[in-house]
């Protein structure tokens, strides 16, 4: 197979020399939320459907695993909002093995809750794919496969497969029949799965409107609804930031309020007699959880333009984003209803905006990875347009979204500011370079921001724009979420460059990378093990895979790293056994709070 990465150079001349800086954009392999596989023992009816509308890992009811990514981010030109992506990372979207590029792998898998076939006939399972997407295509000995489970057998037997063409493409559907009386038993399962590198976010596969039942035939492959085509859109204006801080005026130019929102659907299917009636646009606006607007008296449209993208907008309400009286949180609820028809949960979608001391150029979601490498001191920089900001606004520090994208960097890396050269588009003289060496850190969820403080405020009221970046200390990769749904608006290019040269990036795209001012984050503070605690009674001390824990099933476990950022919680299962052979290796603190008071303890992940 083809080599499982792709990497942009920028050359000092005309020729590769090793030791000149580089660009480079990998697969990620991001953290992604906690996930546990559910149990049971019972049974599912048929119709069994799914079309990934709503949250981040699969339905526990009708899923046995949560190993794959529910998201929007990789899919293009989906018929709903939401896809299930298969790629190479597990439940915690770190790699199934790291350095496996080879193709003879099952990797992810998503299978169903067991079902009750007995007494029904003509079963047919069907879905929509789609390889690659805005992620990495799987090449052609890399495949997607369904399997079927019998009861009877107690064995998985190969149903349908297809392999990687190496080209983007649209959304394609597979139909499979059930055949054997084997299946027709109260105990069948199907698993859709796919084989490629277990490296990372490699080899990708989108998969959409599954739906299994009785009395089909081969032509049963028209999904027939009026769906959300895109996600909520992000609540901005024309300008460009995606969040600012804030105290600015809605008026200020680093603001971005929008005035109207616009949403996509489509009425998939045949057209029913007279269209369907659907009452487009109605809405909720809540802010901090105060509900400042909504609509829900909205205009009934019919049409009859099928199966294509349709639009229609939302003015956002006078009385929001009016003066926030301190950080903000932008909750939106738009859905349509009238003509019942499918699936109901894609017919609302939920945004969310949070204004707090920062600037963003991001929607929050990483789909690659970007890194400056190849060279001791590599460095990279961003622009930023600051002229709206006030002299009580000094740049306190940079929150980074790291990505996992193979080995771990195990070096560290400064944080610096440039300010605009007198001439040209690049960086001009370095006004600030910290003392403190940092570490990478990854958060708990799959694109969490970590804030890294500068050693002192930064007054940056005599400037229109400064330049805000990291300088590494070794030629390794030190990796950044990427998201290449957002390009950079022009006037705020990215540079990277070597300890004497800068050169312009390459590569599209926007980092997850956001300057924050005035104060420092509330989660800043270092929580290690506190004076007094009583230990936590667990073993063993280094662990490596597992760790069992002694308490009650429910009892609260928190995790932090070695300089006492929260880094992952979750509940201890009756088993008192945890799961931590995804986690990265190294020194933690840990909490178990329970109904008896709150213990503590470090330990060592080997």
């Amino acid at each position: 197979m083809r080599a499982k990465y792709f990497l942009t150079i920028a050359l000092l001349g005309s020729q590769l020399l090793w030791g000149q800086v580089q660009e480079r954009t990998l697969p990620i392999a991001g953290n992604r939320p906690m996930s546990y596989a559910a149990e049971g023992t019972d049974t599912l009816g048929l119709p069994f459907a799914d079309d990934f509308s709503s949250g981040a890992t699969p339905n526990t009811e009708r899923w046995q695993d949560r190993k794959v990514w529910i998201n929007d981010a990789l899919p293009i030109g989906a018929n709903s909002v939401g896809v299930a992506s298969l790629d190479g990372t597990n439940e915690y979207g770190t790699p199934y093995k790291i350095g496996a590029y080879g193709s003879d792998t099952m990797v992810d898998v998503l299978t169903s809750s067991y079902l009750d076939l007995t007494g029904t006939s003509n079963v047919w399972l069907s879905f929509q794919y789609q390889e690659g997407g805005r992620g990495e295509l799987p090449s052609t000995d890399d495949s997607l496969v369904v399997q079927f489970y019998s009861p009877q057998t107690s064995t998985w037997t190969h149903a349908w497969s297809t392999t990687g063409t190496g080209s983007a493409a649209a959304f394609k559907t597979a139909m499979v029949p059930v055949i054997g009386a084997q299946f027709y038993k109260r105990g069948f399962a199907f698993r859709i799965a796919s084989f490629g590198a277990a490296a990372g976010a490699y080899d990708i596969w989108n998969i959409d409107y599954v739906q299994l039942d009785a009395d089909r035939n081969a032509s049963d492959s028209i999904i027939t609804e009026p769906a959300f085509s895109k996600p909520n859109p992000l609540i901005i204006g024309n300008g460009l930031y995606t969040s600012w801080p804030w105290w600015l005026s809605m008026s200020n130019n680093l603001a971005n309020r929008p005035s109207t929102l616009t949403f996509a659907y489509r009425r998939l299917g045949v057209v029913p007699p007279g269209g369907w009636s659907l009452n487009l646009g109605r809405y909720q606006w809540i802010e901090n959880g105060t509900l400042i607007a909504q609509q829900t008296a909205v205009p009934v449209i019919t049409s009859t333009n099928h199966n294509v993208d349709l639009n229609f907008d939302v003015q956002v309400p006078a009385g929001a984003l009016v003066l926030p009286s301190g950080p903000t949180e932008v909750e939106t609820k738009v859905w349509f209803d009238g003509s019942a028809a499918g699936f109901r949960s894609n017919d609302t979608v939920r945004g969310y905006l949070e204004l707090d001391n920062y600037l963003a150029l991001d929607d929050a979601t990483a789909e690659r990875a970007y890194a400056v490498q190849n060279i001791s001191g590599g460095r990279l920089a961003q622009k930023f347009r600051v002229d709206g900001l006030g002299a009580a606004d000094s740049l306190m520090g940079l929150n980074i979204s790291f990505v996992q994208a193979g080995s771990p960097y195990k070096s560290t890396f400064r944080l610096a500011v440039w300010a605009p050269a007198d001439t040209g588009d690049a960086p001009g003289d370095r006004i600030y370079l910290s003392d403190s060496l940092y570490e990478p850190h990854y958060g708990y969820n799959r694109g969490d921001f970590m804030p890294y403080a500068l050693d002192s405020a930064i007054d940056i009221s005599a400037y229109s724009h400064v330049w805000v970046g990291y300088v590494c200390t070794s030629g390794d990769p030190l990796f950044v979420g990427l998201d290449v749904e957002r390009d950079l608006p022009a006037s705020l290019p990215r540079y990277y460059g070597d300890g004497f040269n800068w050169y312009p990036s390459l590569e599209s795209g926007v980092l997850l990378m956001r300057p924050y001012f005035r104060y420092q984050p509330d989660d800043m503070s270092i929580a290690p093990v506190f004076e007094g605690l009583q230990n936590i009674n667990f073993y063993p001390n280094p662990a490596e895979h597992w760790l069992h824990i002694t308490g009650d099933e429910g009892d609260e476990i928190r995790w932090f790293d070695a300089v006492g950022r929260a880094v992952r919680t979750e509940q201890l299962p009756a088993s008192g056994n945890l799961d931590v052979a995804a986690m990265p290796r190294g020194l933690y603190y840990m909490w178990h709070l329970s109904s008896t008071g709150t213990r503590s303890a470090k330990l060592m992940l080997k």
